[in-house]
């Protein structure tokens, strides 16, 4: 349904449970998702919320309970989030909160029971081209387990940093159909933490660049 400024979809998924890796395996599922662009002195502004849930394969619940300490049991994978964005006088600003219960992967192999996850950006857009960027995005695990040390051999439970990172970019654009970009990532997890290790967690910074053509 639609109506003016406000906007909401509802939508349904079917079984997927072939996939080479078990994480992105997914039953039966739903979702829905709403909206709502301001008009006046508010335009450019939308306020926006979504929820899914789907049911685990039985693949998925069967790791859960073999590989408990990395790789979550429950029976539904869900999330929810909320989102601002402004787009307009040559300003984009956006941010977004989201949870999730049994749905995150992370590293090689696990998928993390919960998870809390931030990320916001901010853009300008120059008038001869040039549109630089920041952005940080940030994803919590919540209870996760630690690996053991000689001290504490059976490790330990605890929240962990799964994405931490500052990401600063610039595109520059030619013309509408040529434009090029350098972005760099700025990794903010702790490389001596043996968490990251274990897992395959990269906590390497990166740079890209590289130029787009649009036909």
């Amino acid at each position: 349904m639609r109506n003016e400024g406000a906007n909401a979809e509802e939508d349904q998924e079917g079984t997927k449970n072939g996939h080479n890796d078990v994480r992105f395996q997914n039953g039966d599922g739903y979702g829905m998702s709403t909206s709502y662009d301001f008009a006046g002195d508010l335009e450019g502004l939308s306020l926006g919320a979504a929820y899914s849930s789907s049911d685990r394969t039985n693949q998925q619940e069967a790791y859960g309970k073999r590989y408990s300490a990395r790789f979550a049991g429950g029976e539904r994978a869900e999330a929810w989030t909320v989102g601002a964005k402004y787009d307009a006088n040559n300003v984009y600003l956006a941010m977004m909160y989201a949870e999730t219960r049994n749905m995150t992967p992370y590293g090689d192999t696990g998928i993390a029971d919960q998870t809390q996850n931030f990320e916001a950006v901010a853009q300008y857009q120059f008038d001869f081209g040039l549109r630089p960027s920041l952005a940080w995005v940030y994803s919590k695990g919540k209870d996760m387990t630690y690996p053991g040390t000689a001290g504490n051999p059976q490790g330990q439970y605890g929240d962990v940093d799964l994405v931490n990172y500052v990401d600063l970019g610039m595109t520059y654009s030619f013309n509408k159909n040529f434009s090029t970009y350098v972005d760099y990532k700025i990794n903010m997890l702790d490389e001596d933490d043996a968490f990251y290790t274990r897992n395959g967690i990269a906590t390497d910074d990166i740079v890209g660049v590289g130029m787009t053509y649009q036909f």
